[in-house]
């Protein structure tokens, strides 16, 4: 099934060399705010943009803009009030927005973005989707990062004392909690700020994903990496659509556009995490990074700290009407068995 479906991107996306060359009907604007070399937009944006033209046979192309047009918490806003037709963000960077997705920025989800990604997309659909936090937009695809991990300018700590009182970059509420759980102190602020925050010594380190050491091109301001097995946190992602420009597709380019989203596009978006994380891993050793993975008694530890999370989380799912306990069950049942 994985190289069915993988397959279905590749072959569509090498169909569109023989379209004839022709205006398209409907120009979806897609709005950006990652560096151009960055995996997802490189193995996912651009790739899925081929598919849509290939599959509608040119009736509908996607255009990236050439720079953001809001800030990365405004994606959301941008997209459903029509300032731009597509956009990628990430729910954790607008607080107070969404609840349920924070159920994958969670400690110990797991190590692959593409399972993660699957399971995550499953039960949007069957447990989250009815409560509607996504409304007054189209959503293409939900599915997550890789797992998270604490970038550092020095040497990783070896020890939890050792990031006490650490200001710590952190890009959502989870990692913030992770921060105050192992006594040190959250920064916040988006990706496209962090490199600087390093590189000026406002903060110590960064919550991260494995990917962004290659992808903000960090050699020059990190030294250390620390991390844990299954992630200190994983980030939902989503990429969503104007709802008018949804329904003013035809009922045959709405078909043709969905079956390149969807299920089809949260695996895309996870495997290319799933890649980009592992060439930045072999870069981290190849600069001399040094990392640290928590084990044994330590990790121990780690888990007591953080076990409140899921509770909390739980809580909130449970007042939006959704049984926090089983979806989390759930997601890590999925991921585990992909």
């Amino acid at each position: 099934m994985k190289l069915i479906l993988t397959g279905v991107l590749a072959g569509i996306a090498a169909g569109i060399a023989v379209l004839p060359a022709a205006a398209a009907d409907t120009v979806l604007r897609f709005n950006n705010f990652l560096p151009p070399q960055h995996g997802q937009v490189v193995d996912v944006f651009e790739p899925w943009a081929k598919s849509v033209e290939a599959a509608t046979e040119g009736r509908v192309r996607v255009e990236f803009l050439p720079s953001t047009v809001a800030a990365p918490p405004r994606m959301f806003d941008i997209v459903e009030s029509g300032a731009v037709d597509v956009a990628w963000g990430v729910p954790a960077y607008t607080p107070g927005r969404f609840t349920l997705t924070r159920a994958l920025d969670l400690p110990f989800l797991g190590d692959s973005a593409e399972a993660l990604s699957l399971a995550y997309w499953t039960v949007h659909q069957e447990m989250f989707e009815a409560a509607n936090e996504f409304d007054g937009v189209k959503v293409l695809a939900v599915y997550t990062t890789g797992p998270g991990t604490i970038y550092t300018t020095d040497t990783p700590p070896e020890a939890l004392e050792e990031l006490a009182g650490k200001k710590l970059r952190a890009g959502g509420k989870t990692p913030q909690e992770v921060a105050e759980a192992f006594g040190a102190a959250a920064v916040t602020g988006p990706s496209s700020e962090a490199y600087e925050m390093l590189a000026r010594n406002v903060v110590d380190g960064a919550f991260w994903t494995h990917e962004a050491y290659e992808s903000y091109k960090l050699g020059d301001v990190v030294g250390g990496q620390f991390s844990v097995p299954g992630g200190l946190y994983n980030s939902a992602v989503y990429i969503i659509m104007n709802q008018a420009k949804w329904d003013s597709l035809s009922p045959k380019d709405q078909e043709a556009v969905w079956s390149v989203s969807g299920e089809v596009l949260a695996r895309l978006g996870g495997q290319a995490w799933d890649k980009a994380d592992a060439s930045a891993i072999k870069l981290m050793e190849s600069d001399g990074v040094i990392r640290f993975r928590a084990e044994g008694a330590m990790l121990d530890e780690i888990r007591e700290r953080l076990a409140p999370l899921d509770d909390a989380w739980v809580a909130e799912a449970e007042a939006k009407g959704v049984d926090g306990r089983a979806a989390l069950e759930r997601i890590r049942g999925l991921a585990s068995a992909n």
